[in-house]
């Protein structure tokens, strides 16, 4: 049977945001967002849901006092308490409260990985959830630490044994693109290699600079998926069928005056980038090594 899960990312709520800060986020509007966003995702009745993080403003940037962020956990975990499937969170830079850049209160009603936590949350597919702030959280792309690393190895290592898929989820990009290095989790190079040496890794799932683009490197796939808070104003669904091809289609929240105004804030070009090249929004393609997972004998 096919899985379909959603993938969501760098929704940004803020409960009384002063201003909509860089465009083309919205920041001033996110209740729309949020109370949009649950019956889109049940709508499609995924097996699962990932976040891929920046659930919220903190971290930094958005001015918000501790009282405003304590607010904001609440809320939007109440909010995704109405989710029908089963919700799984990997932090962002953003999660955490600002002065001290602690990530408890998030904590306390999402759960986190502590560095790096296995979950199946569909029979033979397996998500590797990376916390990437474990050990530093002032580094707003986050450390691929040794920590990390180890762990990623030893659960490619047995779902490799078991013949099962593994995705890894983490917030930051770890694929550089060809026009600047913003965005890329610090020991990027290390991530690449670990990932290829691991066979059973399929794909690579990541939000962080609310960009949409899908690339095959190398054996397996890397699927960096753009905001909800601002242009393009979307979650990816992803269908993974027992062959092994993925079938990725791009959905916009149904609030059309909201997505004019983002996309009012930036220009044509700009919209462009965000909301990536028909392939990086809608494709069908294969995973090579589910296929080799899966094959017989």
């Amino acid at each position: 049977m096919p899985i379909r899960f959603v993938f969501i990312s760098d929704s940004h709520y803020h409960p009384a945001a002063p201003r909509d800060f860089g465009a083309p986020k919205l920041l001033t509007r996110g209740r729309e967002v949020l109370e949009a966003t649950v019956p889109a995702v049940n709508a499609l009745q995924p097996d699962f849901i990932v976040h891929g993080g920046d659930l919220l403003c903190g971290g930094g940037s958005f001015e918000i006092p501790l009282d405003q962020y304590l607010e904001s956990v609440d809320t939007v975990a109440a909010a995704y308490e109405a989710f029908d499937a089963p919700l799984h969170i990997v932090p962002g830079n953003h999660d955490c409260e600002a002065a001290e850049r602690s990530f408890t209160a998030f904590a306390e009603r999402f759960t986190i990985p502590s560095v790096l936590e296995v979950v199946e949350p569909a029979p033979g597919l397996r998500l590797a959830l990376a916390n990437v702030y474990h050990a530093n959280s002032n580094n707003g792309s986050g450390i691929w630490s040794p920590e990390l690393d180890q762990a990623l190895r030893r659960a490619a290592a047995e779902a490799l044994r078991d013949r099962v898929p593994l995705l890894l989820v983490l917030h930051p990009w770890i694929l550089p693109n060809q026009t600047d290095q913003g965005g890329l989790v610090t020991g990027h190079e290390r991530v690449l290699q670990t990932v290829s040496d691991c066979a059973a890794v399929a794909a690579v799932l990541t939000g962080h600079r609310h960009i949409n683009r899908i690339r095959l490197w190398r054996d397996f796939l890397v699927v960096d998926t753009a905001c909800l808070i601002g242009y393009p104003v979307g979650f990816r669904e992803l269908i993974l069928h027992e062959d092994g091809m993925l079938r990725s289609r791009f959905h916009q929240l149904d609030l059309p005056d909201f997505i004019q105004a983002s996309r009012d804030r930036v220009t044509p070009e700009a919209c462009d980038r965000y909301q990536g090249e028909i392939g990086d929004r809608d494709c069908d393609v294969l995973l090579p090594r589910v296929r080799e997972l899966r094959r017989p004998g």
